[in-house]
Parts: C-alpha cells; structure tokens; sequence
C-alpha cells in the first residue's frame, strides 16, 4: 500500500536496519517525513529490529562520548549504586532456555540416548537367542562323522563304511 509520498507504509527489516542512522536524532539524514514514519513503524512493531537499533543508538553514544574534549566522570550517585549493587552480591535472573538449535539437539540427544542403548542391547540379545541351536533339532539332520564332507557338493551318493575301506585296501596293496 503506497502513501501520498509513494513509498511504502510497510517496509522489512533489511530496509529499516540501513536506515538506522537516519532515525538518529543526532545525524541529518536524507530520509523524508514518510520513509521516517514507515521505519518507526517497522521498529515498533518489530522486536528484533527495535533491539538491534537500541544497540546502533547505544554504539552512537558510546563513541560520541569517547570522541568528547571533555573528560566525562560520574556523579555521586553512581558511586553509591555501585557500592549498593556491590553489597548485594551478584543478582541471580531467571536464565531464559537457549533457543538455538544446538540446545535443541542436546535435549534431543540426552532423551534419545537412553532408548537406543535399550533398543540395541534388545537387538543384540535377540541376536544371540536366535542363533543358539535349539534342543528341539533331532539327530538324523545333524551329519554323521563318519560320513564323507565333499558328496553333498558334487552330487554323489554318500560313500558308505565299506567304500571307504576297499579304498583303503586299494591304496595299501599298490
């Protein structure tokens, strides 16, 4: 939506964080009446844009009070706030929760953990169970020592107790 101006009422973030030094009071800027108004706008509405610009004004300051010819010192009263704070020790606030996504993932990790150890070691005991033989195997499937290793492999019938020895009788009398 356009004003009589023909610029917009509603501008983003990235608009109004270049125009920080055009709200400062302190600088003559080339911003006219409505690109002000839509950035104060911009800055009440958004809260992150209003603390980024608390910081620019802050930053301003700082440094204008650095470039000063006079030197700056503190009134009484700033002697006895910092002896009261002092006195009181450190204040304790209610610490806000870490947005990022790193303490995302930790949390995540610290209640994930727990169920895969459990998860794997049922996988592993499962694995060890099923791979036990069982008792229930009768005795005809389980080969015979007797009997020769290589005749299921070329599909010959399995040599007998006496095929064996007339091989033998065979390989001593040559």
């Amino acid at each position: 939506m356009n004003d009589s101006f023909g610029t917009q009422n509603n501008i983003g973030c990235r608009k109004t964080q270049k125009r920080f030094a055009d709200l400062d009071k302190r600088s003559t800027g080339v911003m006219n009446l409505a690109e002000l108004t839509a950035a104060e706008n911009h800055l009440q509405s958004c809260s992150r844009c209003a603390t980024e610009y608390r910081l620019f004004s802050l930053q301003r300051a700082t440094l204008d009070a650095a470039a000063a010819p006079e030197s700056l010192m503190p009134d009484e009263h700033f002697f006895r706030g910092l002896r009261a704070r002092i006195a009181r020790g450190p204040e304790f606030t209610k610490a806000r929760p870490d947005e990022s996504w790193t303490a995302a993932l930790l949390l995540t990790a610290r209640q994930l953990v727990p169920a895969m150890a459990l998860l794997l070691l049922l996988m592993i005991g499962a694995t060890f169970l099923w791979n036990q033989p069982s008792a229930e195997v009768s005795q005809a499937s389980v080969r015979p020592r007797e009997r020769v290793v290589f005749s299921d492999i070329y599909d010959y019938p399995a040599p007998t107790r006496d095929d064996v020895l007339e091989t033998l009788v065979a390989v001593e009398e040559k």
